[in-house]
C-alpha cells in the first residue's frame, strides 16, 4: 500500500504545486500528485499547457468517492493524467473553478479514503490553509506526513505561525508535520525553524529556469534534470518519506 504526503502553504504563494511536481518528478517509485486546493488547480494550464481537455479530475473523482468509495478507490486511475510517458508519474487535476469547492466539503472523507487506498505513494497539494469549512482538512489528518511549505522571510513565517497551531490540532500533535523551505528569504533556514518551533524536514533551492517549466509549461530546456530544484527535490523527497515513516 502506497503513502499519502500531504502538501499545504500559509498563503503568499511560497511555490506548493511547483514543490509537489519536482518531487513527483524525483519520486523513486510511482507516484500520484492529487491536487487537493480548494482554490483550483494548475497543473492542467501549467505543466501540461493546457494540451488535456479539464474533463478528468478531482471533482469527478470526489462525486464517486461520496457515492462508493472502494469503486472510486479502484477507478482513480480512469481519473488521473501522465506527467511522464511511463505514466509512472500521474496526475489528479484539481477544480477548474474555485466555486466548485463548496461541493467538495462533504466528500474530502472519502477523498482521503480513496488516495489512502491506493497502490501508489500520493503527494497531495492543499493549497493554503484557512478556517474555511471547504478545506481538505481530511486528508491532512490522514497523510502520512504533512510539510508545510513556505519561504524564509517574516511575512510568511508570520503568516504560519497560526496554521503551525492549526495543523497540530488537526494531526493531534507535531510528530507527522515538517516544514519545507522554498526559495530565497531574508531569514535563515535554522531561524524559520526556531521560530516556528518545527524542524525542517528540506530546503529547495530557488531555481526559476526549471521552476517555470513546472509552473508554465515552458519547454524543458537541455538539463532540467540536473537543475537544482530537481537535484534538490530527490533529497526533499527522501526526508519527506522519512518523516512519514517515522511518524
Amino acid at each position: 500500500m502506497g503513502m499519502l504526503y500531504a502538501l499545504v502553504s500559509p498563503g503568499g504563494s511560497p511555490g506548493v504545486t511547483t514543490a509537489a511536481l519536482a518531487l513527483a518528478l524525483t519520486w523513486p517509485s510511482a507516484v500520484i500528485v492529487a491536487e487537493c486546493d480548494p482554490s483550483g488547480g494548475d497543473v492542467l494550464a501549467g505543466v501540461l499547457a493546457g494540451h488535456l481537455p479539464a474533463s478528468h479530475g478531482l471533482m469527478a473523482h470526489a462525486i464517486e468517492a461520496e457515492h462508493s468509495p472502494r469503486t472510486a478507490a479502484a477507478s482513480l486511475a480512469d481519473q488521473l493524467v501522465p506527467l511522464d510517458n511511463d505514466r509512472t508519474r500521474m496526475v489528479l487535476p484539481g477544480l477548474t473553478d474555485p466555486r466548485q469547492a463548496s461541493g467538495l466539503a462533504t466528500a474530502w472523507p472519502a477523498v482521503a479514503a480513496t488516495l489512502t487506498a491506493q497502490e501508489s505513494d500520493v503527494i497531495a497539494d492543499c493549497g493554503r490553509l484557512d478556517t474555511c469549512a471547504d478545506q481538505p482538512r481530511a486528508v491532512l489528518t490522514g497523510a502520512h506526513a504533512v510539510a508545510l511549505v513556505l519561504r524564509p522571510s517574516l511575512r510568511q513565517v508570520w503568516a504560519a505561525r497560526p496554521r503551525v497551531d492549526m495543523l497540530a490540532q488537526l494531526l493531534g500533535g507535531t510528530t507527522r508535520l515538517g516544514l519545507l523551505v522554498t526559495g530565497p528569504g531574508t531569514h535563515s533556514v535554522r531561524e524559520v525553524a526556531e521560530a516556528l518551533g518545527l524542524r525542517v524536514a528540506a530546503s529547495l533551492p530557488d531555481d526559476p529556469k526549471t521552476a517555470v517549466v513546472l509552473s508554465d509549461g515552458l519547454r524543458p530546456r537541455r538539463r532540467f534534470a540536473s537543475g537544482s530544484l530537481l537535484r534538490s527535490a530527490s533529497a526533499a523527497g527522501k526526508a519527506l518519506r522519512s518523516l512519514g515513516a517515522t511518524s
